[in-house]
């Protein structure tokens, strides 16, 4: 029997391809809805916290001019550099601890810091210490260093103390594997990024304010799916940033800090996950407040976008706890899939396709949306499962408070939109909740008080619009089958209805099209 070589190569490519798919798919799928379970999927590299320092010789400095170090152990550095640097060069399993204590370092021509060989670099805050690199680097440095502090060895910062730095060349901090910080306060101002770390960028407690003209911090491995991420457990951040604020190549985790973030490119950006387990957060983006590739998960913590184009965007999002606010320039929450379709040459392409892989499930905490586009809209698939969602939605009928590709379903939490009839959805016939689809008959105005009472007397709903609207979407369990309720349009009776469906509609959307404008022309992203 003659065997064809190039089918057994063929057959074999394909489980090959095969087995990778099944891995990526649990890789993907173990996250469940739990944002902490992205931590499973980083390799945090802690190996700065297990070396026993009294095995190595300890250096007390004067600095004056360009010091070196070659040999491993720990350097308490004081004094001043005028023009020049600290350089470290170790064996490949070198390691070195600089205390920098109330040091001052500048170079005209290169980094200040710059470790070019060894494993571990660790640089602990005395006082209060300052970096300053040059505009241009001589030709005595390989072109790779761009940093006022370089390191291509793993770099971590601990201490009480405070570090300021001054990055004319490029980037304040850079390390070309993992990148920590424990504790410490750093102000860096930047000419591109402020901090690079290419496997990792880990923070414990630390404060940073960070003016940079790139990125303010992000990791960039893009070759291995365990590195490339950004981890923070806890800490202050005051970013500005002319591209990304926090900026990852695979995911973001953030289980607690306080954030505000300026940026003119996405505020939080990551090519793969990003989890929210806790913290504060101030965003105003030119694009989009939270972006995620593949998924976003938010578990807690008070997230106000003040400004986005739009707030939250991702292939699929789960929110199951905290308090979020968004204001946005099109739509306020997003599930478009894929990669990033930022403000800047937007792509939608035939906009009503249902793509099945992206989903949006409110699951708990309370959501604000103040949207010019769409207020939620996903591609796919739009649950309400549980919390409170309230939508002041787009006044323009080329868009919807609510838009879903595949459909909405509601099977619990309290759910209020209003916005423009013309593109209008319901809350799903499917769904466990009963919900009601009300036109109005005119255009009401901004600050309109609209309240729905039982027969009883009791308010069931009530919302004051923040802008113009014709149409009002709205669930809660308090509807109940076969009992009527009145609508009250600041304070005056409005319309009695009978719930008797699982979608009532009040009103006839058809007369109501041409109430409101259609600026904007057709909707651009389902």
């Amino acid at each position: 029997m003659k065997f064809n070589w190039r089918w057994i190569a063929g057959g074999a490519f394909l489980i090959v391809l095969l087995i990778v798919a099944v891995i990526l798919n649990l890789n993907y799928s173990h996250l469940g809805d739990n944002a902490r379970n992205i931590e499973g999927t980083v390799d945090i590299d802690n190996g700065d916290t297990k070396i026993n320092w009294e095995r190595y010789s300890s250096y007390n400095v004067e600095l004056g001019e360009t010091y070196t170090i070659t040999e491993s152990g720990t350097y308490y550095l004081s004094g001043k550099i005028s023009d020049g640097a600290i350089i470290v060069k170790l064996a490949n399993d070198g390691v070195a601890r600089l205390i920098l204590d109330n040091v001052s370092i500048k170079n005209t021509t290169g980094p200040a810091i710059a470790c070019l060989s060894g494993d571990d670099l660790v640089i602990e805050l005395v006082g209060e210490s300052y970096l300053e690199d040059g505009s241009r680097y001589s030709s005595d440095w390989d072109e790779d260093v761009d940093g006022a502090i370089y390191s291509k060895a793993d770099l971590s910062f601990s201490g009480d103390g405070t570090l300021d730095i001054k990055a004319n060349y490029q980037d304040g901090v850079v390390s070309k594997d993992d990148l920590t910080f424990r504790k410490g306060t750093y102000n860096i101002t930047a000419t591109d990024d402020g901090v690079r770390g290419k496997d990792s960028v880990h923070v414990e407690n630390a404060s940073f304010m960070i003016s940079a003209s790139g990125d303010a911090i992000k990791s960039t491995n893009d070759t291995n799916t365990t590195k490339g991420f950004v981890l923070i457990e806890n800490g202050s951040f005051n970013l500005i940033a002319k591209a990304k604020g926090l900026k990852a190549i695979n995911n973001i985790l953030i289980y607690g800090g306080n954030f505000v973030i300026n940026s003119t490119d996405d505020a939080i950006h990551s090519n793969n996950y990003v989890g929210i387990v806790d913290g504060d957060f101030s965003i105003s983006s030119g694009d989009d407040g939270i972006h995620a590739d593949a998924r976003l998960i938010i578990d807690g913590g008070k997230i106000e976008i003040t400004k986005s184009y739009e707030g939250l965007e991702a292939q699929r999002i789960s929110i199951n706890a905290g308090k979020i606010s968004i204001f946005s320039n099109d739509d306020g929450i997003n599930t478009g899939g894929g990669a990033d379709n930022s403000s800047q040459n937007r792509a939608g392409a035939n906009p009503f396709d249902t793509d099945e892989n992206c989903e949006l499930s409110i699951n708990g905490g309370e959501v604000y949306i103040n949207a010019a586009g769409d207020g939620v809209d996903s591609n796919g698939y739009l649950y309400f499962n549980g919390g409170t969602v309230v939508v002041d939605g787009p006044t323009n009928n080329g868009n919807g408070a609510l838009d879903s590709g595949g459909g909405i379903t509601m099977n619990g939490g309290t759910v209020i939109a209003v916005g423009a009839s013309g593109m209008a959805e319901t809350l799903g016939s499917s769904s466990s909740i009963y919900n009601i689809s009300v036109y109005f008959t005119s255009t009401l105005a901004k600050g309109t008080k609209i309240e729905i009472k039982n027969s009883a007397g009791d308010t069931i709903l009530a919302h004051t619009s923040a802008k113009t609207f014709n149409h009002l979407a709205a669930g809660t369990s308090a509807f109940k089958n076969g009992e009527s309720y009145t609508i009250y349009v600041d304070g005056n009776k409005y319309e009695t209805f009978t719930i008797s469906s699982v979608t009532t509609t009040v009103g006839n959307g058809a007369g109501n099209f041409q109430n409101m404008n259609m600026n904007g022309g057709p909707r651009e992203q389902r």
